[in-house]
């Protein structure tokens, strides 16, 4: 009969962190950016249901300066590049996000483009519990002009190649930055970029 060596107990090794990747928080920063962020979303909420539905302007101001405060709960900077020719004001040119935003890119967009813009108000529907807002006139069909944006993330260590998605990686991040970078308009011939 021969003798089974011993066995020896398997250790899973520490995970090591992504030396590349973005600075993250301490638990404690973590947590006061948890609670701050619910203590916003539920002001937010508050202020949205005693608004009265007539309040047009004070809603839109609402919905800009609630995505600003939920962003600055989260500890998240937003920088806006201009394009060299400003948007036009009197008319009503559509939007176009060239890439995918996700929540906070929508967040950091309503506090960069003018609330007049066509599709400012559908995306402040769509992220921000205020009710409805007012719909800006639609685009002329003729006019197939449209206002482009891209939206990028990044921190003190550069670009980030993916944004965070969920709550717990937004507030492990520091220092993040969402650049809403705005284009020039384009003629509808340059659409497809």
């Amino acid at each position: 009969m021969t003798a089974a060596p011993p066995r020896v107990p398997v250790v899973p090794l520490p995970r090591r962190l992504d030396s590349t990747g973005p600075e993250r928080a301490d638990p404690a920063t973590q947590q006061r950016r948890r609670l701050r962020f619910s203590a916003t979303l539920a002001g937010v909420r508050l202020r949205a249901s005693v608004l009265p539905a007539a309040a047009v302007r004070r809603r839109q101001a609402l919905q800009m300066c609630s995505a600003a405060r939920l962003l600055t709960a989260l500890g998240i900077r937003v920088a806006v590049v201009q394009p060299d020719v400003p948007w036009p004001r009197p008319g009503t040119l559509p939007l176009r996000v060239r890439n995918e935003a996700g929540l906070l890119g929508d967040l950091a967009l309503l506090t960069a483009v003018p609330k007049t813009t066509v599709g400012w108000a559908a995306v402040a529907d769509r992220v921000l519990p205020s009710g409805a807002t007012l719909r800006t006139a639609e685009p002329d069909p003729d006019d197939t002009r449209m206002c482009p944006v891209t939206i990028a993330y990044r921190t003190a260590a550069g670009p980030m190649a993916a944004p965070p998605r969920t709550l717990a990686e937004v507030i492990a991040v520091v220092g993040l930055v969402i650049e809403v970078r705005l284009y020039p308009v384009v003629a509808g011939a340059d659409r497809a970029a």
